[in-house]
């Protein structure tokens, strides 16, 4: 699939009594029951058991669901994020911890990384009111 937007398709294997999750550029493991089949038994969902790295980003290319109104929340505050690094980088301190939690919110926007309350806060705190506003308005990954 490609130029498709996220969400949930026809399995590709051809099973019609599930749902696949595509997230922009490569399928999930995630399955649901498609609601369209009637009469057929139900297919449990499944979940991927994800692993998360010290610094809150997932592995082996599992993304984070979402949608387009937290992408849209996500993206503002990204781009919100730069404008306030560029903004400070006449102060240089400031951008030991404004460059990585940029980097950060970029991950949380392609839904590489988790938008947690955490991250929600210390972007409030740290680099501007209305982007950690933004990201603690969006929808929790965990």
């Amino acid at each position: 699939m490609t130029n498709a937007q996220p969400g949930w398709y026809p399995d590709p294997s051809g099973d019609v009594t599930k749902l696949r999750y595509f997230d922009g550029h490569l399928w999930t493991n995630d399955y649901t029951a498609n609601p369209q089949v009637q009469g057929q038994v139900p297919v449990q969902q499944t979940t991927v058991t994800t692993t998360y790295t010290s610094n809150g980003s997932c592995t082996e290319g599992q993304i984070y669901p979402m949608t387009d109104t937290d992408r849209t929340l996500r993206l503002i505050a990204f781009v919100l994020n730069v404008v306030s690094t560029v903004a400070c980088a006449i102060l240089i301190i400031p951008l030991a911890w404004m460059i990585p939690m940029t980097v950060i919110s970029w991950g949380v926007y392609k839904g590489k990384k988790a938008n947690t309350v955490a991250f929600g806060v210390c972007t409030l705190l740290f680099m501007g009111i209305i982007s950690g506003i933004l990201l603690l308005c969006s929808k929790k990954d965990r």
